[in-house]
């Protein structure tokens, strides 16, 4: 199938290189939308994102957070990337800046003033939906 839009995913994802390959780039903040599963090899991500921490990144300069659409059945939880990335788990893309706010918070990157104006946003244009 040559059509992107119709891709099924199948296959191994080389997920720790792809986040080396961002991390390069020097983002502020680098998302990554993961099932958790890093199977190329096993444990790649999760090493690339503690070492990026702890040599690359000691003054945590990018903010690194973890948005997983795949939710465990039997404890509506999340599997995590790595230890010490702030995970969330996401249904709606919409839901994105939010989510990126709480994780930021998680993280100490941001103080109840960020978390209050996100999740103040949000509301506004839940109210804005409903006044439509």
């Amino acid at each position: 199938n040559d059509d992107a839009l119709l891709a099924k995913p199948h296959g191994v994802t080389a997920l720790g290189e792809r986040i080396l390959d961002a991390l390069e780039t020097g983002p502020e903040t680098l998302v990554v939308v993961s099932d958790g599963w890093d199977n190329a090899p096993a444990g790649l991500a999760a090493e690339v994102l503690r070492v990026w921490a702890v040599r690359l990144d000691p003054q945590r300069r990018t903010a690194i957070v973890h948005l997983n659409p795949v939710f465990d059945a039997d404890g509506i939880g999340v599997r995590r990337l790595a230890p010490g990335v702030p995970t969330a788990g996401i249904r709606d893309a919409e839901d994105l800046p939010e989510l990126v706010a709480f994780a930021r918070f998680d993280d100490g990157r941001s103080g109840i003033a960020e978390l209050r104006a996100a999740v103040d946003a949000r509301v506004e244009r839940w109210l804005a939906e409903e006044d439509a």
